[in-house]
């Protein structure tokens, strides 16, 4: 497959709390954006990335596909309880913590586990689609409230409703896409849609003309020509899906 990945500052930040952890070989990659006072945020996202991907890679060779999801939830909760860890030993990282994302790639699907306001998204045919819901305020006063979209509080959008290392119960959600041939896989942290909306972030993949280096840098010069608010992070992934058997 081909991948590509880049983390930027932006252009007002003063520190990079976004981390991505990437290992092409093995089809595995994972992306977090992490929140905290002082250096919590970097804090919560290196651990949360090295954590869940220790976890896998001791695993993912002897387990069989049906049991994927339930070894990514495992992972997810490893990364729980070591950022969780991490904080309660540290007054300088309490109330530290992160989203995640956790995509592996294997057998002509792409399996994704997620927390957080982090997305994912599939460009298949040219068009854009995302595959995640936001854990966050604002999706909750809509779906669960119904709460119309121009009556949200202005910071809705920005509080997590469950966080990696916070939430004292994490619920993951998963995702699973019986990829094609032209698929591209889109991980990217809300540095990256805080600042471009969908349309937008579909154009520049549609310009890059399969070029993944490209397109990640493009993302991110996007995002910081719109203001750079925040960190941005990106990482790309087309799996090379082999053609269908034809039966003489």
């Amino acid at each position: 497959m081909q991948a590509a990945w880049q983390s930027d500052i932006g252009r007002v930040r003063e520190n990079n709390e976004d981390s991505i952890l990437a290992d092409q070989e093995q089809g595995l990659f994972l992306l977090a954006d992490g929140m905290g006072g002082h250096a919590g945020g970097e804090v919560a996202s290196a651990l949360a990335v090295t954590s869940a991907y220790n976890f896998l890679k001791e695993r993912l060779a002897q387990t069989e596909s049906t049991e994927i999801p339930g070894l990514l939830a495992e992972a997810l909760a490893a990364a729980h309880s070591a950022v969780f860890r991490r904080a309660s030993g540290d007054p300088a990282l309490a109330e530290m913590g992160t989203t995640l994302e956790i995509l592996l790639v294997r057998e002509g699907k792409g399996l994704l586990c997620h927390v957080g306001d982090s997305r994912g998204y599939l460009l298949r045919e040219g068009r854009l689609q995302q595959l995640t819901r936001d854990d966050n305020l604002a999706r909750y006063l809509m779906e669960v409230e119904h709460v119309p979209k121009e009556a949200l509080p202005a910071d809705a959008e920005h509080i997590l409703t469950q966080a990696v290392g916070l939430s004292d119960e994490l619920i993951p959600e998963f995702y699973t896409v019986e990829l094609r041939s032209g698929d591209l896989i889109l991980l990217c942290s809300d540095g990256l849609t805080g600042m471009l909306d969908d349309a937008m972030i579909e154009k520049l993949l549609r310009q890059s003309r399969g070029d993944l280096d490209q397109a990640a840098a493009s993302l991110v010069a996007g995002a910081n020509a719109r203001g750079g608010f925040d960190n941005i992070s990106v990482v790309l992934v087309a799996p090379e899906i082999p053609p269908p058997l034809l039966l003489a």
